[in-house]
Parts: structure tokens; C-alpha cells; sequence
């Protein structure tokens, strides 16, 4: 997670979303997007409504920034472009593309609220409690941490390269930036390599402590999670005319 989602998350007003265990948050946003995934295809418009109202009413109550919303929606965009050429290329084209359009924002919103809502140690200690392996917990955890690594290390040659005066505003400007990309490979390689030898030296064995910390969630804390992606499996179920 980088720095600046990390002070959103502090200036962020808490909420009783905010206090609720990291586990049942994250069955909750699990559940929500398997129910939207499983939507039938076809020209079905009100599921996605009705799904989208609800993930909003749940944003409102959690007073989630509409910045971090747009921001994540931006990761969407070149999935957006490819699909768009399916209109073209299979039968009924148009209906396909929107609801697959329809279902990836509706979990890129979904998780968005997770983030807002769960710092990412907290959604790591979520996933294991829900019995998620502890080696996958593990990997999560490092590529959490060495993204913001990454980016970090990013803007620092950017900010060199801006001080020496290359800008690169154009195509034939842009050695630079592509050599610089090699370099911050071998630069994020050793840094790897230096984590993991220290890692060694303080006794890790190839397994990572467990991160259940905190108390389990209670049943009442349960119950709650559950409405929302009860209200979207109902919304799910009528979709399919199991009703």
C-alpha cells in the first residue's frame, strides 16, 4: 500500500465498518463478488443496479473518499479498451461487454471499500483466519510491502532524472525512463536478496509467524457481515428466476 493511501486510511473518519473483524469484512467482499460474477448474462440491467446500490449505501456508511473510488476505477481502464472490441467480434456483443464491465467495477468498487475500510496487515489476518494458507498469506504480505518498495524506489529516479534536467515529454526523450526501468529491476532483485538474508539470520525457516493476533469475530459480528452479500445473492437468485 502506498504512503498516501496509508494517510487516507488515518484522516479516514472511523466508522463501525471500520471496527469490524478483518475476516468477516473480507467474507463479506468475497462473497459480494461471486454473487455479482455469477449474474447471468444477457440483457439483464437491474441486477447490476441493485448490486451497485448496495455496494453505494455501504460506501456512504463507511464515508468512503470518492477520490479513492475514481483512483481505483483507473486500473480498470485497459480492461475496459479490450472489451470493447467484443461488440464486434461475438454474437450479442453489446450485452456481453457490459456485463462484464458491469461485474470487474462492481469488485474493483467492492474491494476499493475493503481497503478503505482494512488496513492490509488487518485484511492479511483476515484471509488467514478464514483459512487461507499461510504460505499464500506470506506472498500477499511481501508483494503488499514491496510494491510501495517499489514505488517509492520509482519516484526517487524519477526525481533524479527530473534534477538533471530529463524530463521526458516525448517518445525520443524516453532512454532514460526505459533504462531506468532495468535499473530499478536490479535494484528491487538485490533488495530481495538483502531481505531474505536478513530474514535468515533472524531464524526464519521458510514459514512466517501467524499473524492471528487479535480476538475472533463474535457471532453478532458475523450476522452483520452477512447482510450485505445476503442482499446480493437474493438479488442473484431472482436474477436466475430461482424464485
Amino acid at each position: 500500500m502506498s504512503q498516501a493511501h496509508q494517510q487516507e486510511l488515518d484522516t479516514a473518519v472511523e466508522t463501525s465498518l471500520h471496527r469490524a473483524p478483518a475476516e468477516c469484512k473480507v467474507a463479506a467482499t468475497l462473497l459480494f463478488v461471486i454473487a455479482v460474477a455469477l449474474v447471468p448474462r444477457g440483457d439483464l440491467v437491474w441486477p447490476y443496479a441493485v448490486d451497485a446500490a448496495i455496494l453505494l449505501a455501504v460506501a456512504i456508511f463507511a464515508r468512503v473518499d470518492p477520490r479513492v473510488l475514481g483512483t481505483r476505477l483507473l486500473f480498470e481502464v485497459p480492461f475496459v479498451l479490450f472489451v470493447l472490441v467484443l461488440p464486434w467480434v461475438a454474437e450479442d456483443g453489446w450485452w456481453l461487454a457490459f456485463g462484464i464491465v458491469a461485474k470487474a467495477t462492481l469488485a474493483v468498487l467492492a474491494t476499493a471499500v475493503l481497503a478503505w475500510t482494512t488496513p492490509p496487515a488487518e485484511i492479511l489476518r483476515g484471509a488467514e483466519r478464514l483459512g487461507l494458507p499461510r504460505q499464500l498469506v506470506a506472498i500477499a504480505g511481501f508483494a503488499i510491502r514491496y510494491l510501495q518498495v517499489i514505488g517509492d524506489e520509482l519516484r526517487r529516479m524519477r526525481l533524479a532524472r527530473v534534477q538533471r534536467g530529463d524530463t521526458a515529454r516525448w517518445l525520443w526523450q524516453s532512454s532514460a525512463a526505459t533504462k531506468g526501468v532495468g535499473a530499478l529491476a536490479v535494484r528491487t532483485f538485490e533488495r530481495g536478496e538483502r531481505v531474505h538474508t536478513a530474514m535468515l539470520a533472524r531464524g526464519y525457516d521458510g514459514r512466517m509467524p501467524s499473524l492471528q493476533l487479535a480476538p475472533a469475530a463474535s457471532p453478532v459480528a458475523w450476522v452483520g457481515a452477512a447482510i450485505i452479500p445476503l442482499c446480493s445473492i437474493v438479488v442473484l437468485v431472482m436474477a436466475r428466476g430461482w424464485l
